[in-house]
């Protein structure tokens, strides 16, 4: 967040810009006066021109100091019938607020046989992504992949609809960093030297008023060649401008690889320049930016799915659509907690899992049992229906017995306060996995999908902190 505050600076130093060019975008209406420029055809009157005192009339082509107004035309386009705002959606954003939009999504963003998990929308995944309305809540969809981290940089990203790619960004706040962060933690290793962890949105045909919005993603290189990279402060600013023409895609198209994390972003009101203001501690602090004050309402992206979109995914599972999105009047009942944009609850009961249903069996170890009773969640809870390994509990630093991963594993870790940090090694060295800093309260963390074998555990933490780790099977 600390990029923006340079932005709020400047904006507060040049409001007064800021406000004349708002003045001079209704001129727009000026834009009729290009329907004017024409009488330029009024030109051959210069028959009169022998009246030099109608001459002076050419004075009034001087007033194509207006044309500057064509700069507001080139981004004010009308393409099929439809109008196009300075932003890139239509330009009648509040006049589309209430349309009923069709199921626009035509084909599968990513191949459904691949994913192993997804998570449901307003559910605790990850970290607060919220619209004008909601706040701490996962208003997207996170996909889990099969063997997730051998296949990070290369799982193919499909183009979900017809329409056009017209920003692509790179990662902007605090966070930006966290997936290079879990890779190397999880896996020791680095990612790839030429891989580009980037945004991308398309602006869909049949739904002008919204973006598609990819999230940790490489563009293939036409695209790149094509949409150059916008800044996250000038799409907070409301400044940023979309490519022209941009990158034409078809519903079905390789677009990029990357991870699945997908979002549907329909903007109803302002210029529609995709913004990077999306949690609630984010709206408390820059409210007043374009970006934040912009009003936009998130969707999932199996409301607008097609039968035969969604087919894919019952082919791999019985679901139904109402399985990904718990409704805004479920999260109202049970409202989640934050502290600035992160979960204090994180990841429990948050995905739907594709592959498999696993049952919960007895812990295989207990370490120092009810030490953390009554203090933390259950291990059934942590666990939510997956088999359980081990559970361990204790409070300050202790190096845990081992135990035998015989597939893929995760661990829940929850603790009633920090510092703590927890480290495993499962043969191919010690690295962390989690580290909370120095708070009080309630906090559960999962980590993704860690590789079988023989494992040990070390947890360093002050002596007043309680913990209790879960370690799951994976399907």
């Amino acid at each position: 967040m600390s990029k923006y505050a340079f932005v709020l600076t400047f904006l507060l130093a040049a409001s007064g810009c800021g406000g004349s060019t708002d003045v001079a975008t209704p001129t727009t209406t000026v834009a009729p006066t290009t329907t004017v420029a024409p009488t330029t055809t009024v030109a051959p009157t210069t028959t009169v021109a022998p009246t030099t005192t109608v001459a002076p009339t050419t004075t009034v082509a001087t007033t194509t100091t207006v044309a500057p107004t064509t700069t507001v035309a080139t981004t004010t386009t009308i393409q099929s019938g439809v109008q196009f705002g300075v932003g890139g959606l239509v330009a009648d954003l509040e006049s589309w607020a209430d349309r009923d939009l069709p199921r626009f999504i035509t084909a599968s963003h990513i191949d459904v046989s691949d994913v192993e998990r997804i998570s449901r929308f307003r559910s605790n995944a990850g970290h607060d992504y919220s619209d004008s309305f909601e706040e701490c809540c996962s208003m997207k969809h996170y996909f889990r992949t099969i063997n997730y981290y051998e296949v990070r940089f290369t799982q193919p990203i499909y183009s979900p609809v017809d329409g056009v790619v017209l920003y692509v960004a790179e990662g902007d706040g605090s966070s930006a960093d966290a997936w290079r962060v879990d890779y190397e933690q999880v896996t020791g290793e680095l990612p790839p030297s030429d891989y580009r962890d980037l945004k991308m949105y398309i602006r869909p045909d049949d739904a002008p008023n919204l973006w598609v919005r990819f999230h940790h993603v490489f563009p293939v290189e036409e695209i790149l060649n094509s949409v150059p990279l916008s800044s996250g402060i000038d799409r907070m600013r409301g400044v940023a401008r979309p490519a022209a023409p941009g990158f034409r895609v078809s519903a079905g198209d390789l677009v990029a690889y990357g991870v699945g994390e997908i979002s549907i972003e329909r903007h109803l009101d302002g210029n529609g320049v995709p913004s990077p203001c999306t949690a609630g501690s984010q709206r408390s602090s820059w409210g007043g930016l374009p970006g934040c004050a912009s009003k936009r309402q998130f969707h999932s992206i199996f409301e607008f799915m097609t039968d035969e979109v969604f087919d894919q995914y019952r082919v791999v599972a019985d679901v139904t659509r109402d399985d990904f999105m718990i409704s805004a009047e479920e999260r109202v009942a049970n409202p989640l907690r934050c502290e600035g944009e992160d979960f204090v609850t994180r990841d429990v009961g948050a995905y739907v899992v594709l592959q498999g249903s696993p049952e919960v069996e007895q812990s295989a170890l207990v370490q120092d049992p009810g030490a953390s009773e009554g203090l933390l969640p259950s291990s059934e809870s942590l666990a939510d229906g997956r088999t359980v390994v081990a559970v361990f509990d204790g409070s300050g630093s202790l190096e845990l017995e081992s135990f035998d991963a015989v597939t893929d594993y995760a661990l829940v870790i929850a603790s009633d306060g920090g510092p703590i940090k927890v480290s495993v090694d499962d043969g191919s060295g010690e690295r962390s996995i989690y580290e909370r800093p120095e708070s009080s309260g309630t906090g559960i963390y999962e980590t993704a999908s860690l590789d079988m074998g023989n494992v040990s555990v070390v947890v360093e933490a002050t002596g007043q902190v309680g913990w209790r780790i879960v370690a799951v099977t994976l399907p």
